[in-house]
This record gives C-alpha cells, sequence and structure tokens, in this order.
C-alpha cells in the first residue's frame, strides 16, 4: 500500500532533485483528471440510486468514493515530496491511515466486482431462484459495510508505525518501526492482504467465469430455435461485455499493483540483508530511492482510470446485472 517513504527523496531542500519531477507530475495531473472524473462518477451514479439500481452500480459508487478520497490526499503528498512535511505527526497518521484504508476499500471492492460477476453466471443452475435473489437484496447492504469496515481493520497497522523523520534537512512521513521483524510483519500484511489474495481471487473467478460462459454458449447453441437467433445474440453480447469488464478489472490491477508490490517485497530484502548481505542491501536501496516514488504513483493513476474503464463498460454490459 502507499507509504510516507515512498513518496520520499534524499534530494536537499534547496532544490527538487529529478527523481522527484515524475511522482509530483503524475500526482499533480491525478489531481486535475481523477478527482473531477470520480466526482462526475459519483454524481451520476447517485441520481439513479432510487431506481431500482443495480448492485454493479452500487459497487462502482462505492470504487468511485474510495478512489475520489485516495485522491484528495495526492496534495498532501505531493507538497511532502516538495518541500517536506510540514503538517504534524498525528496529520502525518491520520492522513496516510486514510489513505490505505480508501486504497484497500478499492481493492475490495474490485474483488467484490470479480466474485458478483461469476456469482451471476453460476447462480441460473440454482434452483430456487427467488429464495436466492431475496437472500441477495439483504446481504449487498451488508457487504458494502463490510468492505468499509474490513478495509478499516487492514488500515489500522499504519496509525502505529507512521510518523516523521528527518532527512537532509527535511521532515518525511514515511513508516518507522522499532524492530526488522514489524517491519517484515506489516510489510507481508500488505502484500497478502492487498494484492495476493484479492488478485488470487479475481483471476480465479474470471478463469471460472470464462468457463462457465463457454459452457453455456455451448449449451445454447445445441438448443437454439431459427426464431431465437436475435434474442439469443442479444444475451451473447451482454456476456461478451460483462467478460471483458471482469478482464479489464484484472489486468488493470495486475498492471498497477504488481509494481508496487514489487517494491515491497524489495523492502523486505533490503531489511533482511542490511548486516548479511551488504552489497545486496546497498544496491536495492539506490534502486529504490531512485525508482520507488515514480512506481508508486502508479496507485494514482488506477484511481484516476476507474472512473473512464467503468462508465465504459456499464454503457454496454451492466444494465442489467
Amino acid at each position: 500500500m502507499m507509504d510516507g517513504s515512498r513518496f520520499n527523496s534524499t534530494s536537499n531542500s534547496t532544490a527538487v532533485g529529478s527523481e522527484k519531477i515524475a511522482p509530483a507530475v503524475v500526482l499533480g495531473l491525478c489531481c486535475l483528471v481523477g478527482l473531477p472524473s470520480n466526482i462526475v462518477v459519483i454524481i451520476s451514479i447517485a441520481r439513479e440510486w432510487n431506481k431500482n439500481l443495480s448492485f454493479t452500480l452500487k459497487l462502482m459508487l462505492n470504487l468511485a468514493v474510495s478512489d475520489a478520497l485516495t485522491l484528495c490526499l495526492a496534495p498532501f503528498v505531493l507538497y511532502g515530496i516538495l518541500f517536506g512535511w510540514k503538517f504534524g505527526l498525528w496529520s502525518c497518521k491520520f492522513l496516510f491511515f486514510l489513505g490505505h484504508w480508501s486504497l484497500y476499500v478499492a481493492v475490495l471492492t474490485v474483488t467484490s466486482m470479480s466474485v458478483h460477476r461469476y456469482h451471476n453466471v453460476i447462480k441460473s443452475r440454482v434452483t430456487n431462484r427467488m429464495i436466492l435473489q431475496r437472500l441477495e437484496r439483504r446481504h449487498r447492504c451488508l457487504q458494502l459495510t463490510g468492505i468499509w469496515i474490513l478495509a478499516f481493520v487492514f488500515a489500522l497497522p499504519v496509525i502505529f508505525t507512521q510518523g516523521l523523520k528527518d532527512k537532509n534537512g527535511l521532515l518525511r512521513c514515511q513508516r518507522i518501526t522499532e524492530s526488522q521483524s514489524v517491519k517484515v510483519t506489516v510489510l507481508l500484511f500488505e502484500i497478502l492482504l492487498g494484492y495476493v489474495i484479492p488478485f488470487s481471487t479475481m483471476l480465479t473467478c474470471y478463469l471460472w467465469l470464462h468457463k462457465g460462459l463457454r459452457q453455456k454458449a455451448k449449451s445454447s447453441s445445441l438448443t437454439r430455435a431459427p426464431q431465437d437467433q436475435e434474442p439469443r445474440n442479444q444475451g451473447t453480447n451482454v456476456r461478451t461485455y460483462k467478460k471483458r469488464l471482469v478482464i479489464s478489472i484484472v489486468v488493470a490491477f495486475f498492471l498497477f499493483w504488481t509494481p508496487v508490490n514489487i517494491i515491497n517485497v524489495i523492502d523486505i530484502v533490503i531489511t533482511l540483508t542490511k548486516t548479511s548481505h551488504p552489497d545486496v542491501h546497498s544496491q536495492l536501496k539506490s534502486f529504490r530511492r531512485v525508482y520507488a516514488d515514480t512506481i508508486y504513483t502508479l496507485v494514482l493513476l488506477n484511481c484516476c482510470l476507474n472512473p473512464f474503464l467503468y462508465v465504459f463498460f456499464s454503457r454496454n454490459g451492466m444494465k442489467c446485472t
């Protein structure tokens, strides 16, 4: 997840280092493009809230809110990159806790969208669909609330590990731990809950969804009547859009979050090799110092992409989901 140390560099306070320029530009563009886009999505979906809004659109609204919340923190991070952290210790803890919370909400929401897409395919095999639909309506609001509660719990370690550290005369809001074991544990926690488990779930749901759609397509082709050709084709188009949506979710998550978690793994190796392998430690630390800031801004780029991605597919394949 997002850590203050990953948005900090070691250049002096009198000049903006070249390693700061790329993340600063990306953060600025994210604020200008991503925040208004997510606000538009929020307003557009909220207007339809009382019109039997589908659960997919509710998840999209949940995602837009979490993305907008994340992007609201970008100006503070941008200022910290360029001029150091000047907002105090508790604002450091609270703002980065808020950032982690919103990012976890986004990850859990995207994962829920994948599970929901798969569930829509397999639920037709359940005999009593009326009972199933009643259970769905009762538990969907609880699921949305549960996403925020679970993300809140996942983000709690930030409160206890985030702090201020002086680097070349500038205060940095970053992770500060008393022992190597605590730091490694927190990093492993973030990798597993923020990437490995969600991505594995999304990938599994997509593979099962693809298999289920192929099986349904084969069975429908065997029983298709000539007069039913047009409606069947329309159903196939809807299923195709749904499949493309899930593919876009998995691909976007993989592209934007894999580099971030590679840096997490590098942080673990840096921590464990500090005394045992000083050469490896020094090389990895130099690599992280140069590239980590830019890599971690990819998370915010994902927040900017989401509104365009989901709005595009909502026009095509989510009218009845």
